[in-house]
């Protein structure tokens, strides 16, 4: 998988059209947002909270007046939500999506609305619902982009992160299978499996899409201190996270602010030269391979297969 042969784009219509932005109330989807207005597209804040996303919202409008921007509430943990928001969506002409929200629980195991494990559903599944609902609407030359995490590809690429430990996708979101692994690090390798999950589902659904010229790619922001990733973490914990931010962002070569990644995601959402590349994994500006395991195909096209059967089972 990687760049495919150049796809058919019609420059106008990404202009005119609409991206949307998964967890544009915080952090870097508010950030990308926010690039993105400026630039002149029209952006949907796709939101859980909608008191932050008007925050955000009249941030936009201040900097980026001529930009269209309108909230859709969503709740990525609650399919019905996903369900409801897309409809609403799909009314708009669209440029692309771009599916940024994600959460990490850290202590304990939580269940979604439809009593999914948390971190799977919120990460994976509400994604996978609102995009395969939407694909039908997407014009050629629109772009998906997936924010994934190079903690998929296992402690050598993440500072020590833990790697993820995958199985059966039903497993996964299995909230009984997952309340019997209660090692003191097994939040964090939920999260590093759900993103995983997030480039197994980008190279499926690109090869998917690729017929009808739209890109699907992954994108990998690396260690931004900033982000709201962290709120689970004890208190202590966090404010230190907090204060060695700069540090982070200027020593560690994974480090990143969000302004940065903001500006990298917004780019590749709109090149003209990325016109021809789909299925790739982007850190930064840059195409690079993601994990071995990450190109097991028979994996991809199990995990999809799960996922229709999980969603509408919801």
């Amino acid at each position: 998988m990687g760049a495919s042969a150049a796809l058919s784009v019609d420059r106008g219509k990404l202009m005119s059209g609409w991206f949307v932005i998964t967890g544009a109330s915080s952090g870097l989807g508010s950030a990308t947002a926010k690039e993105l207005a400026k630039a002149g597209h029209n952006t949907i804040l796709a939101c859980r909270d909608r008191a932050k996303a008007t925050a955000i919202e009249h941030e936009i409008r201040a900097v980026a007046s001529a930009a269209g921007v309108r909230i859709v509430p969503i709740d990525l943990a609650s399919l019905s939500s996903v369900r409801h928001g897309a409809r609403i969506i799909a009314d708009h002409e669209l440029a692309g999506i771009i599916c940024n929200a994600g959460l990490q629980v850290v202590h304990g195991v939580r269940e979604s609305a439809d009593g999914y494990e948390l971190t799977f559903a919120t990460n994976h599944l509400g994604h996978f619902q609102l995009v395969t609902q939407l694909t039908d609407g997407l014009p050629a030359g629109s772009r998906i982009l997936v924010v994934s995490s190079d903690v998929h590809q296992g402690p050598r690429k993440s500072m020590g992160f833990p790697g993820p430990a995958w199985t059966h996708p039903s497993d996964l979101a299995d909230i009984r299978v997952q309340r019997h692994r209660t090692s003191s690090h097994a939040g964090r390798v939920r999260y590093a499996t759900s993103k995983l999950a997030n480039v197994y589902f980008t190279y499926e659904l690109a090869e998917r899409l690729r017929p009808r010229g739209i890109a699907v790619n992954a994108f990998n922001p690396g260690l931004m201190p900033e982000t709201g990733l962290a709120r689970d973490y004890p208190t202590a914990m966090r404010q230190t996270y907090r204060l060695l931010a700069p540090a982070v962002r200027r020593l560690l070569p994974i480090g990143r602010s969000v302004a940065e990644s903001a500006a990298d995601l917004a780019w590749i959402a709109t090149a003209p030269e990325l016109s021809a590349v789909t299925g790739s994994y982007f850190t930064g500006r840059t195409p690079v391979a993601s994990a071995p395991a990450s190109y097991d195909r028979t994996r991809a096209e199990l995990l999809w297969r799960a996922s229709e059967e999980l969603v509408q089972g919801a």
